[in-house]
């Protein structure tokens, strides 16, 4: 598999996997039991949309959530795709050590 192939997969999964990641936290946010799980997970997103958005932005409740939402699954891809690319790294340089 070339490299272009192994990059487009790696940055699928990762989005596909802060999608998950974000939707089990929103559900468990209307948990009472898990909702400090999910304000801890949600920290960093919802620190950038506070700091960057506009308070007097007149675009309700729900366009906030999408913003948390997007910001937090953008996050949570980068960090799974450098994951990914960093055993995908290691996978190459044993590969190309034992030929």
């Amino acid at each position: 598999m070339n490299w272009k192939r192994r990059l487009r997969r790696n940055l699928l999964f990762a989005v596909l996997g802060g999608l998950v990641a974000n939707i089990v936290y929103f559900c468990f946010e209307f948990s009472r039991s898990l909702q400090r799980v999910t304000i801890i997970a949600l920290g960093p997103a919802i620190n950038i949309v506070n700091r960057y958005l506009d308070p007097n932005y007149a675009a309700g409740v729900y366009l906030r959530y999408l913003e948390e939402f997007g910001v937090n699954i953008l996050l949570y891809a980068f960090w799974i795709f450098v994951i990914l690319l960093t055993i995908d790294l290691l996978r190459q340089l044993k590969r190309r050590l034992t030929r």
